[in-house]
């Protein structure tokens, strides 16, 4: 059971490895749709460099739900093409929704199905977000401060890309990054405590 979760864990940190390359300024960015609005690239306007919110997980093979710490970072919006079947929102404390996408994730292995989104991010989020929820057929998964507050980005800062992604924040650095830590910008996951 250990070893068919493993190939699903690293095809949904490769697609948010390539979702954080794709919304970075360097690279162009696709079009969706995002609350029921048009992003600026749908509508023919060059996308710009703002501050997003980045949300993914996936389906395993077994149906279980996946939903992992989001990430506000700079880059450019990267919404879903087309709603679907499965819902993102971030609700605050009270369960007042905050935001909501959705979308249809797409395959990635063995029957697991995966997502990467990026969304315009209001960085009243960062105190205001409280959990995370994911609802598809298969049921709802939700990520809580505590758990988004361990999760951590690294991006080099010289080529942009993610160097790694950790779900426990009080863990070390891997060896290779942390031989050079000037050279990697460390992002914490959302939600996480207000402070």
């Amino acid at each position: 059971m250990r070893a068919r979760r493993l190939p699903v864990r690293a095809g949904l940190l490769a697609a948010a490895a390539a979702a954080v390359a794709a919304t970075l300024p360097s690279v162009p960015s696709a079009g969706g749709i995002l609350a029921q609005e048009r992003p600026p690239e749908a509508s023919g306007e060059p996308s710009r460099e703002s501050t997003v919110l980045m949300l993914w997980g996936g389906v395993r093979a077994d149906g279980e739900l996946v939903l992992e710490p989001a990430f506000a970072y700079e880059g450019r919006v990267h919404a879903p093409g087309a709603p679907g079947d499965y819902r993102v929102r971030g609700l605050d404390d009270e369960g007042g929704t905050l935001f909501s996408i959705s979308f249809t994730p797409g395959e990635i292995s063995d029957g697991s199905k995966g997502f990467s989104h990026s969304i315009p991010f209001d960085p009243a989020w960062t105190e205001a977000l409280d959990r995370l929820e994911l609802r598809g057929p298969e049921g709802v998964a939700t990520v809580d401060r505590e758990a988004g507050a361990r999760g951590m980005m690294v991006i080099d800062r010289v080529t942009g890309q993610v160097r790694s992604i950790l779900r426990n924040g009080a863990a070390a650095l891997p060896a290779e990054l942390a031989a050079d830590s000037s050279r990697v910008r460390i992002l914490r996951g959302l939600p996480r405590p207000p402070g």
